[in-house]
């Protein structure tokens, strides 16, 4: 079942009292397009407040609603995936600005969406946020890597963003505890309740051919015993007590970010915004970069893979340095490299499935919902040939190679 008008409009309507308006026009101006999220629907909502004779002022929102399909709840977290984003929303990101107050930050991070409202109800589960495209943010094109401007601003941006948990593990560890206690691991939920595991092995068997036809053979065995651990990997990583372990992103891939340019230049972005926080959990830092830097760089970045890391890190400790904190005492930048050889296998198994998504053609984008109600497994819906299979298989080789040559 779709969102409705009266859907929209009594969700509308508390985010406009919440914010002292009553007197307003609504008007629906579009929906997302398949394959831009997978467990809820998102539609662009145009505000008209009325501020008098004088003039009005338009308000411009984004309508994130769970799916309400009992078929898809069955065989997909969604419940708890917008729980944990409207936590995050609600709870982590105000405790995180108001500790930035508290540690007299001069250019707090603050790299999310404004939220409005957000209401948990079940079958109604919705975040009314700020639509960011007004504020000129856009989404890269999926079907493209990424280059080295835009792999370089996320890396500083999750070293900012990552810096506040490991300050705040030090300097409020109590509240720290009490934040993180009930942030179980969504991700793994959804990947086990969906059965996943067998379609990413059958990706690392691809891997595995790819490999042997470009004759790096030792390479190709390596992966074959990386293949034979990728649940471990997938739901065994994340530590809520290390204290090297932060509240990440958690869903790192092309469309869970949003980047700002100037002057018609999309080489260069001057910005950017995380969005979407349905998988956010605590585990090492390693899970978010990893997941993004193998899902949405090729060759040409992953060259340039330990300038990417040391920028990380330079970011992390001037961020940690401005919250009253020494990066050294924390996370050295040898115990990153180390922590990538383990955690960064995460990203890795991921990739195979992730760059496919990316590189779907519209009528290659699946439906969960509408395959749901069908009677179809989830878990069969990525079991095809991409019409832009050479782009797939060069991806994954660059990838795959990266890793062997640099950890295995």
């Amino acid at each position: 079942m779709a969102v409705t008008l009266t859907d929209l409009e009594s969700w509308i309507d508390n985010a406009m009292i919440q914010e002292g308006i009553s007197n307003y026009k609504l008007d629906v101006s579009g929906n997302s397009i398949k394959g831009d999220g997978y467990l809820g629907e998102v539609t662009f909502v145009k505000v008209t407040t009325k501020l008098g004779m004088v003039k009005d002022k338009d308000i411009y929102l984004v309508v994130k609603s769970a799916k309400k399909s009992d078929e898809l709840r069955k065989q997909t977290p969604v419940k708890e995936a917008y729980e944990r984003e409207i936590f995050m929303y609600t709870k982590v990101m105000p405790i995180f600005r108001e500790f930035q107050k508290e540690c007299a930050l001069e250019a707090p991070f603050n790299k999310f969406a404004r939220c409005f409202s957000a209401s948990n109800e079940n079958k109604r589960e919705v975040l009314i946020m700020e639509n960011l495209k007004m504020t000129g943010f856009e989404v890269h094109d999926r079907r493209q890597p990424q280059n080295l401007n835009h792999a370089l601003l996320v890396f500083r941006s999750y070293g900012s963003l990552h810096a506040i948990s490991l300050a705040m593990r030090i300097r409020k560890p109590a509240l720290f505890k009490s934040l993180t206690k009930n942030m179980t691991d969504v991700m793994g939920k959804l990947l086990t309740q969906t059965n996943i595991f067998p379609v990413l092995t059958k990706g690392f068997e691809t891997v595995i051919d790819i490999l042997k036809d470009s004759g790096k053979n030792e390479l190709a065995d390596k992966c074959e015993g990386l293949k034979n651990g990728l649940e471990e990997y997938l739901t065994k990583y994340c530590d809520p007590n290390s204290p090297q372990s932060v509240i990440l992103h958690g869903d790192c891939w092309n469309n869970n970010m949003m980047f700002k340019y100037e002057d018609g230049n999309r080489i260069q972005p001057v910005d950017m915004r995380f969005i979407d926080f349905q998988l956010s959990r605590v585990a090492s830092p390693i899970l978010d970069l990893s997941y993004y830097l193998y899902s949405c760089a090729d060759k040409t970045v992953l060259d340039h893979f330990d300038f990417l890391l040391q920028a990380y890190h330079t970011s992390l400790s001037d961020s940690l340095k401005e919250l009253g904190c020494n990066v050294d005492e924390i996370l050295t930048y040898n115990e990153l490299k180390q922590q990538w050889k383990k955690y960064g296998r995460y990203g890795l198994a991921l990739t195979p499935l992730i760059i496919k998504i990316e590189l779907c053609q519209s009528d290659e984008v699946v439906d969960f919902a509408e395959s749901a109600e069908k009677g179809e497994r989830l878990d069969g819906l990525f079991d095809f040939t991409l019409q832009d299979q050479g782009e797939y298989e060069k991806r994954l080789l660059e990838v795959f190679s990266h890793f062997g040559e640099k950890f295995l």
